[in-house]
C-alpha cells in the first residue's frame, strides 16, 4: 500500500501581506473599540476625586474658627469678622472702623496674623512640610467696600513661602497707569453710549 502524501500548500505572498495588513487594522480598531465600550458602560456615572488626598494633614475644624473669630472681633479697631475655609483656603475678612488710619492698616493686619498663628500655627497649617500641599492663608482688612475712599489690604501667605506679603490692593502701583486706563474706560464708555444712540 502506498502511501499518499499531502502537499503542504504554502501562503502565497500576496496571502501573508493581506493578513499582516488586517492584523494591523485590526489591533486599533480593537482599542478604539474598548474605548469607546469602556466610555458608554461609565456614562452617567460621575467623576470622584480629591485632588487634596494625603495633603491638608491635620485638617483645620470649624471649632477652631469660631474661636478666632471672636479673639479678632475683640480687637479695638474691628467692627465685624467672617472666615471662609474653602477646599485648602483659609480666608479671614475683616471689616475695620471707617476712622482707621491707612497707616494703621499694617499693623493691625499683623496683629490678626498673630491670632491666627496662636490658634492655628503658620508652620503646621499654612507651610508646606514633606511635600505635602497645605492650606493657603488670606486675610482681608476693608473700611467699606466701594468709593473712592476704600483702603483694602491683604495679607497672603500661601504654604510655599516663608513669610507672609502684605499688599494694599485698593491703590494703584503705578498712579499714573491706572488714571490713563481709567480715562480710556470712561472714553470707550462714552462712544458706545454715542453710536447706540
Amino acid at each position: 500500500m502506498r502511501k499518499e502524501q499531502k502537499e503542504k500548500k504554502k501562503m502565497s505572498r500576496a496571502g501573508l501581506v493581506l493578513t499582516v495588513g488586517l492584523i494591523i487594522i485590526a489591533i486599533p480598531c480593537l482599542i478604539f473599540g474598548w474605548i469607546l465600550l469602556s466610555a458608554a458602560l461609565e456614562t452617567g456615572k460621575p467623576i470622584v476625586g480629591d485632588r487634596f488626598e494625603g495633603d491638608l494633614n491635620p485638617a483645620i475644624e470649624k471649632a477652631d474658627t469660631s474661636d478666632l473669630v471672636a479673639s479678632i472681633k475683640a480687637l479695638e479697631e474691628v467692627e465685624d469678622c467672617t472666615i471662609e475655609l474653602t477646599t485648602a483656603q483659609y480666608r479671614v475678612n475683616v471689616d475695620v472702623a471707617d476712622s482707621l488710619e491707612k497707616d494703621g492698616y499694617e499693623d493691625l493686619i499683623n496683629q490678626i496674623y498673630e491670632l491666627v498663628n496662636a490658634k492655628l500655627p503658620v508652620n503646621t497649617y499654612f507651610t508646606m512640610h514633606d511635600n505635602m500641599k497645605m492650606y493657603d492663608l488670606s486675610i482681608g482688612l476693608y473700611n467699606h467696600i466701594g468709593g473712592e475712599d476704600m483702603i483694602y489690604v491683604i495679607l497672603t501667605k500661601n504654604s510655599t513661602m516663608d513669610v507672609p506679603s502684605i499688599q494694599t490692593v485698593s491703590q494703584a502701583l503705578d498712579e499714573d497707569l491706572a488714571q490713563k486706563l481709567r480715562g480710556e474706560t470712561e472714553d470707550n464708555s462714552d462712544g458706545g453710549d454715542d453710536k447706540a444712540s
